[in-house]
C-alpha cells in the first residue's frame, strides 16, 4: 500500500508543468499507483489544456502517413493542406501517367517510322494535357471529389491548384517523347504554346462550363482547326510564327481575365460531369 502522497506543492508545480525533470518522472510513477493523488490533482489540471493536448495526440495517431510527393511539396514551401490536394489529384496517379507516356512513346515511335506522323503527334501532344485537367474533375474518377469541393477553397483556387499540378506533370512527359522526333528540335517543341493557350481557354471558359465540358469543347475545336491544316502538311499555318504569337496572345489575355475576374467567378465544379 501507499503509504506517503505528493505534497501539494509538488502537485501544483507537476500539473502546471513546472516540476524538474527528476520530480516529474517521481509524480508520474507515484499518481499511477495512487487513486488519493490522482482525485487532489484533478483540481489543478486545466481542462481545456487536457482536451487539446489529447486531441492533438489523437490527431497525430490517426493522420494518414504522407507521401513521399507530399513530402517534397511540403519542403519546397507549400501548405500542408495544399500539398494534400495536390496528390490527391486523379490525374497525378501511376497509372494515368503511364499510360499518357505509354501513349507518347507509342507515337514518338511511330513518327521515327513515317516522319509524317509527326504531324499527328503536334496535334494529339496538346490533348495530354488537357485531358489530365478534363479527368481531375471528371465525376465517378475522383474519390476524393466531395472532399475537394468541401475544402476550405475557391473554386477558382481549386481549379488552378489542381490544373497547375496537372501541367506540371503531363508536359514534362510530352516534352520528353518530343525530344526523340525525327527533324527539327522546334517543331518537336512547337505544341507548347498552343497549350498554354488552350489550357487558358479551358480556364476562361469554366466559368460558363464544367472543367471536363470546357475542355471537350476546346478540345474538339483544337482538332477540327488544326488537324485539316496538318494533315495538308501546312505546319507553318497552324505552328508558324504567326500562330505562336496567336496562341501566345490567347494564354496572355485568359490570364489576364481570370486575375481580374478572380473575386466574382463562380467556376462550376459542383456538377457531375
Amino acid at each position: 500500500m501507499t503509504v506517503w502522497h505528493l505534497d501539494p506543492e509538488a502537485i501544483r508545480r507537476y500539473a502546471q508543468g513546472g516540476a524538474p525533470s527528476d520530480l516529474a518522472a517521481s509524480a508520474e510513477a507515484h499518481l499511477l499507483k495512487c487513486a488519493v493523488c490522482r482525485g487532489v490533482i484533478s483540481s489543478y489540471v486545466d481542462a481545456r489544456r487536457v482536451e487539446r493536448i489529447w486531441y492533438e495526440v489523437v490527431h497525430r495517431v490517426d493522420a494518414p502517413r504522407r507521401s513521399w510527393p507530399e513530402r517534397m511539396l511540403v519542403r519546397l514551401g507549400v501548405g500542408e493542406a495544399t500539398a494534400r490536394l495536390v496528390v490527391t489529384t486523379p490525374t497525378l496517379r501511376g497509372p494515368w501517367l503511364l499510360a499518357v507516356a505509354g501513349v507518347l512513346a507509342l507515337a514518338a515511335w511511330a513518327a521515327q517510322v513515317d516522319e509524317r506522323l509527326l504531324r499527328m503527334f503536334l496535334v494529339a501532344a496538346p490533348l495530354g494535357p488537357l485531358a489530365g485537367v478534363a479527368l481531375a474533375f471528371a465525376g465517378g474518377v475522383d474519390p476524393t471529389r466531395e472532399i475537394g469541393l468541401a475544402a476550405p477553397y475557391s473554386g477558382l483556387r481549386l481549379l488552378l491548384i489542381r490544373t497547375a499540378a496537372v501541367l506540371a506533370v503531363t508536359v514534362p512527359i510530352v516534352a520528353a517523347a518530343g525530344l526523340v522526333l525525327p527533324g527539327s528540335k522546334w517543331l518537336a517543341a512547337a505544341w507548347l504554346l498552343p497549350t498554354a493557350g488552350l489550357t487558358c481557354a479551358v480556364l476562361a471558359l469554366t466559368a460558363r462550363m464544367t472543367p471536363v465540358v470546357a475542355v471537350g469543347a476546346v478540345a474538339t475545336a483544337w482538332v477540327l482547326v488544326t488537324a485539316p491544316t496538318v494533315i495538308a502538311g501546312r505546319l507553318d499555318l497552324a505552328f508558324g510564327i504567326g500562330s505562336q504569337v496567336l496562341w501566345l496572345a490567347v494564354a496572355v489575355a485568359g490570364g489576364t481575365w481570370l486575375a481580374v475576374t478572380r473575386n466574382t467567378v463562380t467556376i462550376k465544379l459542383g456538377r457531375s460531369a
